[in-house]
């Protein structure tokens, strides 16, 4: 049986959750059926995927205006049946620029983030909304971690049958492997956060609320463009006795297993797969109402387990409100809230089956 090619897009191994899900998908992907390669803008970022370096490609590019050209020469050279790609200003160029591909070229999108929310805060969002509405209609598949995902993608013009829900997948087995809960001293309330340290992920908009309440910390683990400024404003409120910046931890886990409840003051998401790991590691989340893909979960959670803020208002009273883990004193890992989810080869086997449906119905137009 002939392998199909497919081709795999990333912007660089920022440890992101949009890259670790392609990651563990071609990590994953049934080599008896697709012949995979990865091709990446750079190769910057703390994340590794592991497979043959023959299969990744460098466009060392350090914007992706530099790499378009050389992605659009890659795809002619490797002639892949598939192109994948998991960022829409990726997706939309392949998109535009469809006509230098091979003729047959399949382009699917996998969406990160809830498009509305998204698009709005991109540079020049207007002009990158009009060329989402005008171009994503012609995509030939797109890969959705949200049955509002999905609704939204459908008032955007892309039709239903080119829409498969697909959530995100869970490492079970890796992220709980000699698990030891690792907690921040004392009796008060303990956070964690784990994530790139961007504007899209609110930090700045919950340190303030840590000045006024007593016997509190926050771990934040992670890298990004806003580092410096969050540092800055933990300074300037004198909250440094509150607040931990470890940077980037290859092994997150011990610290969100430890921490009291994982926090996500994000302004947007679409599926953020921390928070499925901090509830596969037994840690309750507080996350704001604009992530909208994690609602569908809460009907399968125990109670009390997943908290939606509505405003910061009511996140700081509930902050105020929160009780701290029986256990705090010697923290010890808890069993899973989240039980029922995809793991990492389930959700190669949805993408690759998806991937084969659009292909057979590609050759049959």
């Amino acid at each position: 049986m002939k392998l199909l090619p497919i081709l795999l897009v990333l912007p660089s191994y920022a440890g992101g959750g949009a890259e670790r899900v392609i990651i563990n998908l071609i990590e994953n992907i049934d080599n008896n059926l697709f012949d995979p390669y990865l091709v990446m803008q750079n190769k910057k970022g703390p994340l590794k995927c592991d497979i043959s370096e023959k299969k990744i490609i460098d466009l060392n590019a350090s914007k992706f205006r530099y790499a378009l050209l050389p992605l659009i020469k890659e795809i002619n050279r490797v002639k892949p049946t598939i192109v994948l790609s998991t960022f829409p200003h990726i997706t939309i160029s392949l998109l535009i620029f469809r006509k230098l591909l091979p003729r047959d070229t399949i382009i699917l999108g996998r969406e990160p983030n809830m498009p509305s929310s998204s698009l709005s805060h991109r540079p020049f969002s207007f002009i990158f909304k009009r060329l989402y509405n005008n171009f994503m209609p012609n995509i030939d598949g797109v890969i959705a971690t949200s049955i509002a995902m999905k609704k939204e993608l459908i008032c955007r013009g892309i039709a239903k049958n080119k829409i498969s829900i697909i959530y995100n997948p869970i490492h079970m087995d890796k992220i709980r492997k000699s698990l030891k809960a690792e907690r921040f001293g004392g009796k008060g309330l303990r956070l964690v956060f784990v994530g790139r340290l961007v504007y899209q992920k609110g930090l700045d908009r919950i340190l303030p609320m840590l000045k006024d309440i007593e016997d509190i910390h926050l771990t934040i683990i992670g890298e990004g463009s806003e580092d410096i400024r969050l540092k800055n404003i933990v300074r300037k409120l004198d909250i440094t006795n509150k607040v931990t910046f470890l940077g980037h931890v290859n092994i997150p886990y011990p610290y969100m297993a430890g921490a009291d409840y994982f926090i996500l003051p994000s302004r947007w998401e679409g599926l953020p797969n921390v928070v499925l790991e901090a509830l596969a590691l037994g840690t309750p989340v507080v996350c704001m109402k604009e992530i909208k893909g994690l609602k569908e979960i809460k009907s399968l959670l125990p109670k009390n387990k997943l908290y939606f803020c509505n405003n910061l208002d009511e996140l700081y009273v509930l902050m105020l409100k929160l009780p701290v883990r029986i256990d705090y004193k010697k923290p010890m890992a808890r069993p899973p809230i989240m039980t029922e989810y995809n793991s990492p080869s389930e959700y190669s086997k949805k993408v690759s089956s998806f991937m084969k449906k659009i292909a057979y119905a590609k050759t049959r137009n």
